[in-house]
Parts: C-alpha cells; structure tokens; sequence
C-alpha cells in the first residue's frame, strides 16, 4: 500500500465513523478511562495520526486492550499473534539512523548488560515507512493489562485546576450557556461552575477551550486559529480548528483523568466530512496538530508544577473546594448542546 492509499482509507474509515457518531472524539469517555493506545513492549502511548487511527480501529473492531505491537515486539513480550489476524498499517517518520558504536577494533561497545551502544545520526532526506501492528487481543499468551487504580476525583480535579492556571490563559466565568475562546482578549470565557452538570464535565469543557488558547500567536501560533475566527462559524477553517481542539481534549482529558465529553460536536460533522473528502490526509495533520496542543497544554504544567516544586510551594489551586461541593453538581442552566457563536469570539464549543 503506497502512502496515498494509505490516507485515503485512513480518512474514509475516519469519515464513516464520523457519520455514525463513533470516531474517537465523538464517545464520551469516564474519568480514569485508559483509550488511547499504547505500545504492547515499551508502554509508551502511541502519538499523533497513530495513535488516533489505532484507537478508531480499537472503537471499530471493539477492542478492549489498547495494546499494540508489531509481530516480533509482541512475541518479545511472550504472545503469539493468532494465524488469519489481519494487522493494521501505521506509519513511523525517520529523521535518524541508528549506528552501531565501535571501539578501535571494529567491534561493537557494549553497555554494562551487555548490550550494543547505539548513536544517532540525522538523516539528510528523511521519509516516511508503514509499519504493521497488531491488537493485544489478536494475540494469545501476553500477560494480562496492568491497570493502575484510578485517582480520587478530588484529586484529578486538583491537577485539572492546575492545568488551567499553569498554562496561564485566564478564565472568566459568566451566567450563559456558553463557553468560548477569545483571542483578542487572550481569555476563555466559561459559564459559571453551577451550571455544569459535574465538575468532569467544567474540566471537559475547560480543556476543550484551552487547547484553542494554544493557537494564539504568542504560543502556537496555530493557523486553523486564526483562519478560524477571520472566516467564522460555519467555515471549513472553523471545522478544522474544532476538529483540533476536540481530539486535543480528548488527549488531555484522558492524561489529566477527567475523562471526555463529545456532546457538543454535532455542529461541526459536516465541516469534518468536507475536510477530510477533499483532503485525506487532513485527518493526520488534525491528530498531529492536536497532540502538540495537549503537549504544550502538559508541557507549561509540569514546568510551572517543578517550579512550585523548587519554591516549596503547597499553595491549593484556586476553586479546589468547589468540586467538593453539592453546588457543583446542581444543574441551574443547561448548557445547549449546539452553542451560537458570538462575534468576534474565537472558536468554541
């Protein structure tokens, strides 16, 4: 399968689920949830347009392990993918080779296991090679998926509070139903924490906005941002940025533990179908897009998280107190599902 191949199948495969409500972004996903997939022999998360196609063939073929693994990584960890199985394509860029440390000899260096020593050398044309993986569950004789024990809400709704004031954006609340990111102004505007059903779901929607605040040009300076709002509700550049902003969410949503909530992306369905018609490989640069924005997100917490750190500082977040209470759970104004942008105000939800 050539590369074009590739993100055709991959868009079209993403498309049908957006018709059916079923792409990854669009199912509400619990607090503590594990979605996004993994590798089976490292335990690290796969990335960008990967980890966001594996998971839509998770959410397809009703997989419930995120492991994932090449034939031979999976055999490293004791299993052995059943015969008929058919694997799924990703794609891995090299920019570096790896090279084999010599001593004066010739022979290979070796670490104090025992091991080669490897350097890195950076390619001077980089490109692109398809890699075949398989679903845990394709596999017999792994051992059983560890999962950690969820962290207490109080406690997931402490580090989501951090988050939002680490990152530095401010954040007014006001009586509405509406939530939004302005980029003139460099703020999101929320409705008032009573108004949400939960406090996940003031932290859901938090994120949503905040991963939009990435794209103002003293950080991101993300595109999809500013064509965006300079074309408005109902653009194919509005649709591109919310396409962003709610895979991002979603990222984030499932690193911090507050979970996901898709329930107001019914007004970009079409926009997305449009996009990714008239360009396949749309679907990538959203997923990749989206993991820089949750990686900015995270990146500016654990930096200002070391500096409290450094500065012995025990400080609780701001409104912490106000997740423990009966108010947050009290339901005094719905938000709608389907907000109406207001002029001038950035993309929201």
């Amino acid at each position: 399968m050539n590369h074009d191949e590739y993100h055709r199948k991959f868009a079209d495969a993403i498309i049908e689920q957006i018709r059916k409500g079923t792409a990854p972004w669009q199912k509400p996903w619990a607090p503590g949830e594990r979605v996004m997939p993994m590798n089976v022999d490292t335990d690290r998360s796969y990335r960008g347009g990967n980890s966001l196609h594996l998971a839509s063939v998770q959410q397809e073929q009703g997989y419930g392990d995120v492991r994932w693994g090449t034939y031979r990584q999976i055999q490293a960890r004791g299993g052995q993918v059943r015969k008929g199985e058919r694997g799924t394509r990703i794609l891995s860029f090299q920019d570096k080779k790896r090279i084999a440390v010599t001593d004066a000899q010739g022979k290979p260096r070796r670490d104090a296991e025992g091991k080669k020593v490897y350097r890195y050398e950076k390619l001077k044309a980089p490109f692109v090679r398809q890699y075949t993986v398989f679903n845990a569950e394709q596999a017999d004789g792994l051992p059983e998926r560890s999962n950690p024990t969820p962290e207490p809400l109080w406690k997931v709704h402490q580090e989501a509070e951090r988050v939002m004031e680490d990152v530095g954006v401010p954040v007014r609340h006001v009586q509405g139903d509406r939530a939004y990111y302005h980029m003139k102004r460099d703020e999101i505007v929320l409705p008032e924490r009573g108004q949400f059903p939960s406090a996940n779901n003031y932290y859901q929607t938090a994120l949503h906005e905040l991963g939009h605040s990435t794209g103002h040009p003293e950080r991101m300076n993300r595109e999809t941002l500013a064509e965006g709002i300079k074309n408005g509700f109902g653009s194919p550049d509005y649709a591109r940025e919310e396409l962003r902003a709610e895979i991002s969410a979603m990222m984030t949503g499932e690193r911090v533990g507050v979970g996901h909530d898709p329930s107001r992306g019914a007004a970009y369905v079409e926009g997305w179908i449009q996009a990714l018609e008239e360009d396949p490989r749309e679907i990538r640069r959203a997923a990749a897009d989206a993991q820089r924005m949750s990686d900015y997100v995270l990146a500016r917490h654990i930096e200002r998280g070391q500096a409290r750190e450094s500065a012995g500082a025990t400080r609780e977040p701001m409104a912490v107190a106000a997740t423990r209470t009966p108010g947050f759970q009290r339901i005094q104004v719905p938000v709608p599902q389907i907000p109406t942008p207001r002029r001038g105000a950035g993309p929201s939800r």
